[in-house]
């Protein structure tokens, strides 16, 4: 233990020492000089903190202007704005092999054995407004918002490891102490991936807010005009898409139609300075139209109108694309994913207690997922570029482990399947051949998305498609994005739903391995029982219980060796149980970059963990004239 936390405290040392060679001399965009010339702003040398944090830009120091064009499905897709302006604590390195660096947060250090862990801002860090942050906003939100049920369903578990929460001590305007029960490595990560404005839209999480512009709007606990009205009005004022929200990050939103675009407008109080002294960032604006069908987006895409987007796109569309990439002056880009595609049936589903008890029989669940031709999913859906899903860590994982001798319940074996309905009471049919439950009606099942990408689409219809050739009839329903977190995260109503599972950082984004998140499809009223400490939700079975309490052990636990026993245990019960149903190994995102959009890789990660494409330093990117 005592070895690790050295390690830790001297990674920290190599990498923040990269911010000791401050340029002298400062420069700044035309646009905001003349507003200095007006007498509108300070001089740039003003602006700027005293230990602005220098970025290296990956192929050259850009110029100034120009606007970053990009597409984004409505209200319920902010992320394909938010991960454009990923502004942690800490945050993830362009690799994220390189691990955590430096970030609002200029030095870090743990003490008492992993215990405490002790951060410093950068001295002089301003908001949008110019107003001074400071550890005031880190409090703010710690103390009126973080424990405000009215805010948050209860302290944030990434903080309240073991189940007890964090202590946090405001050491002076620039430092604050975390205190923790235990060892808590954990913490570096969850800074560098939830280490951001509170609230991201419905994710509601982050770790400050802008305490001198929402403290007027906060609701006094001890008055008598608290109401859930004066609450709306907080949130309003909070909420992302506020155009009078100062924020903390490259680009502002100035403008903001629901049903037509977003406008973002560089930051004049921006952080962050190139290796030439040039105050970030270089593009002006980023500017985000909302699209309502894929044939719009890939329009505007063969166009030669995007400069850079990573989002929405799919294989199937590369042949559009390449067809028209030299002739409108842009490069296909793939970005390798780090989680798996899945299928996932909910447990405790409460529409139908009969369904419910077909659900929770694992038969059901082996047979569905033997159903699944998951080879003709990646040859006709992903070109092969992709493989059949099975569980467990990818190899990049730092948890990585291989556990010998699994049950092969991935391989596609459709009269395994049959069998094992019929051994389940499920053999009769009716007159359309499809299968009969056990009260006589028909087994049918909705299975639920909110995702618009083909490939995505195409996938599922292949599993619809395999599941009814063996007699269960299967509806795919298409939500919004909005409305199928509702039913899952809020309400737990939903059937059967699709998304993604954290196969590289599966700590850091637990979601649905641990069936102890409202995010879990297949355990939602479970989680909430967890999470409740059994006043809510549905007391889970023990096996499940035992995933929950491997959880916990994981956010505290050092040990290498212990960590991998851990994980092979969580394997072990993911793939005798069928908890979730994987379809392929990898995600792979499809996207194009204009050929004069400079300081862009074009290969990378791409992560919900790491805000891709966020950590590649978004405000180097620039449009070279």
């Amino acid at each position: 233990m005592r070895s690790f936390f050295k390690v830790i405290c001297a990674l920290f040392f190599c990498i923040s020492s990269a911010d000791a060679d401050l340029p002298r001399l400062f420069g700044e965009a035309p646009m905001l000089a003349e507003r200095v010339r007006r007498g509108e702003l300070p001089p740039v040398e003003d602006r700027l903190p005293d230990e602005p944090l220098v970025v290296v830009p990956l192929e050259e120091v850009g110029e100034y202007g120009g606007s970053w064009l990009r597409m984004m499905k409505g209200t319920s897709d902010f992320h394909a704005f938010g991960r454009c302006i990923y502004e942690q604590m800490l945050r993830w390195a362009p690799n994220p092999k390189d691990g955590i660096v430096p970030g609002l947060v200029v030095e870090w250090a743990f003490s008492d054995g992993g215990r405490v862990l002790t951060i410093r801002l950068r001295k002089g860090l301003k908001w949008s407004d110019g107003h001074p942050f400071s550890t005031d906003d880190i409090m703010f939100w710690w103390e009126k918002i973080a424990q405000d049920l009215n805010l948050s369903p209860g302290i944030p578990r990434e903080w309240s490891p073991g189940g007890v929460p964090m202590v946090l001590t405001q050491v002076d305007a620039w430092t604050v102490q975390m205190q923790f029960a235990k060892p808590y490595p954990m913490a570096i990560q969850y800074l560098a991936f939830k280490g951001h404005q509170w609230p991201l839209v419905f994710e509601r999480a982050g770790f400050f807010a802008p305490k001198h512009y929402l403290e007027k709007y906060l609701p006094d606990s001890g008055s008598d005009d608290l109401t859930m009205a004066s609450y709306a009005i907080f949130e309003e004022k909070a909420n992302d898409f506020n155009t009078d929200r100062p924020v903390i990050s490259a680009w502002k939103i100035t403008e903001w139609r629901p049903g037509d675009y977003l406008t973002a407008e560089r930051n004049p109080y921006y952080w962050k300075v190139d290796t030439a002294g040039n105050q970030l960032p270089y593009l002006d604006k980023v500017e985000v139209e909302i699209f309502l069908n894929q044939e719009m987006l890939n329009f505007r895409a063969v166009s030669g109108v995007m400069e850079m987007q990573i989002r929405h796109f799919s294989v199937q569309d590369i042949d559009l694309l390449t067809e028209f990439a030299n002739k409108r002056g842009y490069r296909i880009i793939r970005y390798e994913g780090t989680s798996r595609s899945a299928v996932m049936l909910n447990l405790q589903y409460p529409g139908d207690l009969v369904l419910q008890q077909v659900f929770q029989d694992k038969r059901f669940r082996i047979a569905l997922s033997l159903a699944i031709d998951r080879e003709m999913i990646c040859k006709l859906c992903f070109r092969g570029l992709t493989r059949p899903g099975e569980i467990g860590l990818f190899p990049a994982s730092p948890d990585y482990v291989e556990v010998p001798n699994l049950p092969d319940h991935w391989s596609y074996d459709p009269e395994r399947s049959n069998a094992l309905l019929d051994a389940m009471g499920l053999d009769k049919r009716d007159g359309e051949g499809y299968r009969l439950r056990l009260d006589g009606e028909q087994l049918s099942l909705i299975l639920e998305t909110s995702s618009t990408v083909r490939s995505n689409l195409d996938m599922l219809e292949i599993v619809r498609s395999n599941w009814e050739a063996v007699g269960v009839r299967t509806t795919l329903k298409p939500e919004e994005r909005t409305l199928y977190f509702q039913r899952v995260t809020k309400n737990g109503v939903h059937m059967i739903g699709n998304w993604g599972y954290e196969c590289v950082f599966p700590t850091v984004s637990s979601h649905r391995w641990f069936g102890s998140n409202l995010w879990d499809e297949w355990a939602h009223h479970w989680a909430e029982w967890y999470l409740s400490d059994g006043k809510k939700g549905v007391e889970p079975p023990p096996e499940v219980k035992r995933l929950q309490e491997i959880e916990e052990e994981l956010q505290v636990t050092v040990d290498a060796q212990r960590r991998r026993a851990l994980w092979a245990e969580v394997i072990q019960s993911h793939a005798e149980n069928i908890w979730i149903i994987p379809l392929i190994e990898r995600t792979i995102g499809i996207g194009v970059l204009a050929e004069n959009f400079r300081n862009v890789p074009e290969e990378a990660v791409s992560s919900w963990i790491v805000m891709t494409p966020g950590n590649l330093n978004p405000e180097t990117f620039f449009i070279k004239k």
